[in-house]
């Protein structure tokens, strides 16, 4: 391989070319591989703010891109859980809250805290058994009420107390992922591609710039958006839309300034509207909102309306903008010499953050699955099967939310409990974990959401209120009792020396004098346990809480 070239900036486009520099680029003078990027200097990019999940840590420091570096370039904040709210209601019709964190649990005499949390813990039928659940193994409940930031002033980039990952401005992270690129070889070619023109096999040969003439190709990478102008306008591939699992098809964004700039939350929120939901994305120097909604329930200005009204005069003088979204995904992500990456191969609303994670997914894949210029159909083949599986396993979690919905307000909300189709693996397993907690083994794809997010889900929507294991009986309601008495007496100590959130930002993360009378230093691999994002093998780590002392 010769070349690669990527069309389309963004996030998508300057994340990949990060990638596949860093990873496939040649150290054999006589095989020199130059990376492209041609971005249209006329087509605006998407993007209000943007959540990710742990991948991003991991990618920021296999880049090499300081934490301080990184907050500072993109107006990013912290993130330690999804903060749901008003997805279900309690008997009496009032909205219920649970936190979807990013840290594992642990486990006591090798079986599963869940298992004794649904035997022995009287909340677990409690209308907030999510957050009690949460709060017997994790001081993220704590962190997230009092607004506080999951690293200690002054502690090492990359470390903390909990898993976190970011918030951030889409717009200022493509930029400060384009002076990577750029700054470490990558070419950034301004121009509009008019023509892709392909050869007698029906492959990519060259395309037509409208200032720069004609650009060869060897293998492209198609980041340019919804449109998915080569992959599936010039080589046809069809789209697989997602309409029968999901309703949301349009979005209404806008920027809101924060209520108060003293207060900044280190979760984003997702509250449940009367036709959707509506996501908030603090950042350091405004909030990014909006209402993902379905145009079968609600007007486009209905919708705006309605979110208008939630933030009142927070929002007062906003124009929001409505972005038509289509999910689903492309039959095949890599098709002749052309992979999709971002927008272009595939969408699923925003609920878990999945997208920025599944474009960077897939560039380690495609560096791992790398083809000569005979573009050998087996590594195609291999990429796009793992390609199909993530999105299902995406698609799938993100209906669980839904179809474990008990809201009776709206119609909205019992069609998607009632009137969506399910894929045969999530009907089984629903199935199957009426009689036990969610395992690993139980699913086909665990990239992002492995059994413990299923579990934590599961109890928050109240599936095992009622339960009765039948492994209960092989419980010991004694071990119980002292992991969560070590838990209480650890809570203290991983609580301790957590300032405010928006303090954090506002100081850098620098310690105050005297607050440490010796450097810290924190061994990156030593955070790997915890977290429960999984990435193709690599050289990297992730980050976790620190166990605590038993």
């Amino acid at each position: 391989m010769r070349s690669i070239t990527i069309v389309g900036g963004g996030t998508a486009g300057w994340l990949a070319a990060c990638v596949l520099n860093r990873y496939c680029k040649s150290h054999d003078s006589k095989h020199k591989l130059d990376i492209t990027l041609i971005e249209s200097p006329t087509i605006p990019i998407v993007g209000v703010g943007e959540a990710s999940l742990p991948g991003m840590v991991v990618l920021l420091n296999q880049l090499g891109i300081p934490e301080s570096e990184f907050f500072q370039a993109t107006d990013a904040t912290f993130k330690v859980a999804a903060h749901f709210i008003n997805w279900n209601h309690d008997d009496k019709g009032r909205p219920v809250e649970f936190l979807n964190i990013l840290n594992a649990p642990g486990a006591i005499d090798g079986r599963p805290l869940a298992d004794y949390f649904v035997t022995y813990d009287p909340a677990r039928a409690a209308p907030d058994a999510g957050m009690a659940y949460v709060r017997a193994f994790s001081p993220v409940a704590e962190i997230v009420r009092g607004n506080l930031a999951p690293r200690r002033p002054g502690e090492p980039d990359f470390s903390g107390e909990v898993g976190y990952t970011y918030h951030f401005d889409a717009t200022k992270l493509a930029v400060l992922l384009k002076d990577v690129a750029t700054g470490r070889g990558v070419k950034h070619v301004l121009d509009d591609v008019d023509n892709v023109n392909l050869d007698e096999r029906g492959y990519v040969k060259s395309l037509t710039l409208r200032r720069q003439g004609e650009h060869a190709i060897d293998l492209v990478i198609d980041c340019t958006g919804f449109r998915g102008s080569i992959l599936q306008q010039a080589l046809g591939e069809p789209f697989e839309p997602y309409a029968d699992y999901l309703l949301n098809d349009r979005a209404a964004v806008v920027q809101i300034p924060h209520k108060d700039p003293r207060i900044i939350a280190p979760t984003t929120r997702a509250t449940g509207f009367s036709s959707g939901w509506n996501f908030n994305i603090p950042l350091t120097t405004r909030v990014g909102t909006g209402y993902i909604f379905s145009s079968q329930f609600i007007s486009d200005e209905k919708a705006i309306e309605e979110l208008l009204a939630f933030y009142g005069d927070q929002a007062k003088g906003c124009e929001p903008r409505i972005i038509p979204i289509r999910t689903g995904r492309v039959r095949k992500a890599w098709v002749k010499n052309c992979v999709a990456l971002g927008l272009a191969g595939g969408f699923i609303e925003p609920l878990e953050a999945t997208a920025i994670f599944m474009t960077d997914l897939g560039a380690r894949w495609l560096q791992h699955y790398l083809p000569t210029q005979d573009f050998e159909p087996e590594l195609a083949a291999a990429y796009n099967r793992q390609v199909s599986r993530v999105y299902e396993e995406v698609r799938d979690f993100i209906q669980a939310h839904y179809h474990l919905n008990n809201r009776q307000d709206s119609e909205y909300w019992r069609t998607a409990r009632e009137g969506m189709k399910l894929s045969d693996r999530l009907q089984e397993n629903l199935k199957l974990w009426r009689h036990t907690t969610p395992e690993s083994l139980d699913l086909d794809s665990s990239y992002l959401f492995g059994s413990p997010v299923y579990t934590l889900l599961l109890i928050a929507k109240g599936f095992y209120k009622d339960a009765r294991l039948a492994k209960a009986p092989s419980l010991s309601r004694t071990a119980y009792d002292r992991y969560r008495a070590a838990e209480r007496k650890a809570r203290p100590d991983q609580l301790a020396g957590l300032v405010s959130h928006a303090e954090f930002l506002k100081t850098g993360g620098k310690a105050p004098v005297g607050l440490f009378t010796s450097p810290q230093v924190v061994d990156a691999p030593a955070f790997a346990s915890a977290t429960r994002i999984k990435l193709p093998p690599s050289p990297a780590f992730s980050h976790g809480r620190r166990k605590p002392k038993r």
